[in-house]
């Protein structure tokens, strides 16, 4: 009796599963541009656009280095060595890059002229996120597993403050209409709202549905972050009151996401495949999924064309591959 109630339940699970899935509707996209590396194994981590350069900026961890692509030329730059790459922020001008280096426990600054390293500061511990404040001209960089964020002095390479958090950290955004940055804390499924003008923590908001949020992306325009969960779920969250007002389904396991201001959309990236959420006002509507890569777990918009782009790796070569945006 035991083995047949178990294995009803296991059919009754799958069915459930494959019924949610066929609820996702599929999109098809047009795919844009394809980049290849050549013999690259290695997974990438965190994927940023540098809007003034109209560069991708790819920290591609386990290759141990920094690839640039031309967004312009559908290119790779180059790739420059600096270790376990996770992250990264440039300066307000794009003079100079901040790449999170998890090996060696340091911050790598690369000229973004010459694509070189010209500096490198040493941290307490391995570092994760980063993020240029362009108020104070202060860089932030999360303590990997840590509950701390350094708050470094980009002229004198110093740590000047250090934020405590109330648990493991995750993705940061800066909210510039606000003048303050916003820590997914993973451990405690809450958002931590960092004041950078006393460099403390002055709220925290419970993320609610989304368990184990990674993915976090800001709207300043309707005061609204979208918050992504490892368990296939979003919320938004008001910043003026820390209040959850909408929430949706995405793609499990969920990385980073992405805003495009220009049509509402947030792309959240799972392995295999990228989930494309239509907001408005308080309300989040799951549009459908499209295919990508098993290890395809960054996104990034280009804000130029809105083209949406990713990295991954099949095990014998890298690439960074765009789609055309769905149509709102």
């Amino acid at each position: 009796m035991k083995l047949s109630l178990g294995a009803m339940t296991l059919s009754l699970t799958a069915c459930s599963i494959s019924a949610m899935a066929a609820a996702v509707p599929p999109l098809v996209l047009t795919s844009s541009s394809t980049i290849e590396i050549p013999q690259s194994s290695g997974k990438f981590d965190f994927l940023r656009v540098d809007l003034k350069r109209h560069r991708l900026v790819a920290a591609h961890e386990k290759d141990g280095t920094v690839d640039f692509f031309d967004l312009q030329k559908k290119t790779l730059l180059t790739r420059v060595k600096v270790g376990e790459a996770v992250d990264t922020a440039a300066n307000a001008d794009s003079s100079l890059y901040y790449h999170s280096v998890q090996e060696g426990e340091r911050i790598a600054v690369v000229d973004a002229a010459s694509l070189k390293e010209v500096k490198s500061i040493k941290m307490p511990g391995p570092t994760d996120a980063i993020l240029f404040e362009p108020k104070n001209r202060k860089i932030y960089v999360t303590h990997d597993e840590g509950a701390d964020v350094w708050v470094i002095d980009p002229t004198s390479a110093k740590i000047v403050a250090t934020v405590k958090i109330p648990g493991v950290p995750e993705f940061m955004v800066y909210d510039e209409s606000a003048d303050r940055i916003y820590l997914n804390i993973k451990t405690k499924d809450v958002v931590a709202v960092i004041d950078p003008s006393s460099n403390t923590v002055i709220a925290t908001w419970p993320t609610g549905a989304a368990k184990q949020p990674h993915g976090l992306a800001v709207d300043a325009a309707t005061h609204r972050i979208f918050v992504a969960g490892g368990n296939a779920k979003m919320v938004a969250i008001d910043t003026h009151s820390g209040s959850i007002v909408g929430d949706t389904d995405i793609a499990a396991k969920v990385d980073q996401i992405a805003f495009d201001p220009s049509n509402g959309f947030v792309y959240s990236a799972g392995p295999d495949r990228m989930s494309v959420t239509q907001t408005a006002g308080s309300s989040l509507t799951l549009i459908g999924e499209f295919a990508t890569a098993a290890t395809a777990k960054n996104v990034a918009v280009d804000p130029d064309t809105h083209f949406i782009w990713t990295t991954y790796t099949d095990g014998k070569s890298s690439f960074a591959k765009s789609w055309v945006p769905p149509k709102p």
